[in-house]
């Protein structure tokens, strides 16, 4: 990999060693980056080309491809915790989500089967209700010293490591996010303040994610773990009801996640006369 060269200036286009290297002022937009201070490299010479995300769209029609008419399975399978806590939301009043306290949106929706990041399942943690803080759910199991639900991912879809599913002998149950500073487990760190690594001669003062949500590309610990009502999450913009289902905006998605089958619309049907009662009459 080539060094960086020593004669850059900020907010010039300068030269050196084959490369040529831009950086922009703060505040300045540059195409196919949103942090200001980004700097490119690209040979002298050469023309860069602008790469932009991917559209929605553009996403389906790749994943299609790559499914062939497994891909309404696929979806309905890779979404299945999800559904069932959205439906568990509707059912109870209550919703639990994982995101950044900046966001009006969800990164997860969390049903009672996830775990936390002491390795035991909300199931396996005190009986909740909405509007109380996570200090409020601490662990049942016997010996556990977690005092608060934290929910971590525990699918390698959820962190954007699909490739570990096609791993010979690849065990999804045993699939854990991993501390970018000493590689163990979140289940070997301690479960206070800063998440001291227990492994003997582990010198980790605390875990940091190696992995990035999916949804959102921050680590674990720019997220926060949330039990709120229905009003509060209408109050603070949240999406609830029907709205709170996967792909919600995308009723093809959203009709994949709950039946299989995209343009099924029995099962969002039902759930919307559930949560709605005008649409029962």
């Amino acid at each position: 990999m080539a060094q960086r060269p020593q004669n850059v200036t900020r907010g010039k286009a300068t030269r050196g060693r084959g490369l040529t290297i831009t950086r922009t002022q703060p505040g300045a937009s540059q195409a196919g980056s949103s942090n200001p201070n980004d700097v490119e490299f690209a040979p002298v010479g050469y023309t860069k080309k602008v790469i932009r995300r991917a559209s929605k769209e553009e996403l389906i029609s790749v994943a299609k491809a790559m499914h062939d008419d497994k891909f309404g399975e696929r979806v309905q399978e890779l979404f299945a915790p999800e559904k069932n806590a959205a439906i568990r939301a509707l059912e109870t009043g209550v919703y639990v989500s994982w995101r950044c306290p900046e966001f009006t949106w969800d990164c997860i929706r969390v049903d009672e089967t996830r775990l936390c990041f002491c390795g035991h399942r909300l199931s396996q943690h005190k009986e909740f209700t909405g509007d109380i803080g996570t200090r409020e759910v601490p662990c049942c199991f016997k010996g556990c010293k977690c005092k608060g639900y934290a929910f971590i991912p525990s699918r390698p879809e959820e962190v954007g490591e699909f490739w570990h599913r096609r791993r010979p002998g690849f065990d999804p149950n045993t699939f854990r996010i991993n501390c970018k500073t000493c590689k163990h487990s979140h289940e070997d760190h301690d479960l206070t303040n800063i998440h001291k690594c227990r492994k003997a001669g582990c010198k980790c003062s605390s875990f940091v994610s190696m992995s990035v949500c999916a949804a959102c590309d921050k680590h674990w610990g720019d997220h926060e773990t949330y039990f709120e009502s229905e009003r509060t999450r209408a109050r603070n913009g949240l999406p609830v009801g029907e709205a709170h289902l996967p792909f919600a905006e995308m009723p093809n998605l959203r009709n994949a996640v709950l039946t299989g089958d995209e343009g099924n619309e029995a099962g969002y049907n039902q759930l919307a006369k559930y949560h709605n009662p005008n649409l029962r009459k």
